[in-house]
């Protein structure tokens, strides 16, 4: 008889547990989900002065004067198969001073994606690339990330040096859509 009791007792709540499954129900929901178009630059800091100064010894050509303190940082998101560039370029009326020029390298810091140097250029009006084949990344935010500025104010003509000549020129960094 508890053998009986037992069995009905066990078949009872099997039923309740069937029942139970059978009596739930499911909804559902559809998530769009998109990636947009990112296409973000900034720079950390700003380079120390760049000032020719003596050379060691007589007769010999003042060196040129070097910052790479800098950081260029850049956020990107591409289309499969595209990739952007960054250019630099100064204002049309900017210039170095008389003799000397000023060079540019900037260099990724090798993160995936943040493309490749465009190796030195002289600044100028018109727009040079500087860093290429860039894809969807992001470099940090911080410095030590992104691609490194190196600046060169380089001796040209020291003929056509003029003493306490000082200019500044504003750079301008251009992430866009590779040509």
């Amino acid at each position: 008889m508890k053998l009986f009791k037992k069995a009905v007792l066990g078949t009872a709540l099997a039923v309740l547990a069937v029942g139970l499954v059978g009596a739930a129900t499911t909804t559902s929901q559809s998530v769009q989900m998109q990636i947009r178009e990112i296409c973000l630059l900034g720079v950390t800091g700003a380079p120390a002065a760049l000032a020719i100064a003596p050379p060691a010894a007589g007769g010999d050509t003042p060196a040129n004067a070097t910052d790479n303190s800098t950081y260029l940082l850049y956020t990107s998101t591409v289309v499969a198969g595209k990739s952007r560039a960054i250019t630099a370029a100064w204002g049309a009326s900017d210039a170095a001073p008389a003799g000397c020029s000023l060079k540019l390298t900037a260099t990724p810091n090798g993160g995936t994606n943040q493309g490749a140097s465009a190796g030195q250029i002289i600044m100028g009006a018109t727009a040079k690339n500087i860093v290429t084949t860039i894809k969807s990344c992001a470099t940090g935010g911080a410095a030590g990330n992104g691609a490194r500025l190196a600046y060169i104010l380089s001796v040209d003509d020291v003929t056509a040096l003029v003493a306490n000549e000082s200019k500044t020129v504003t750079i301008t960094f251009t992430l866009t859509d590779a040509a």
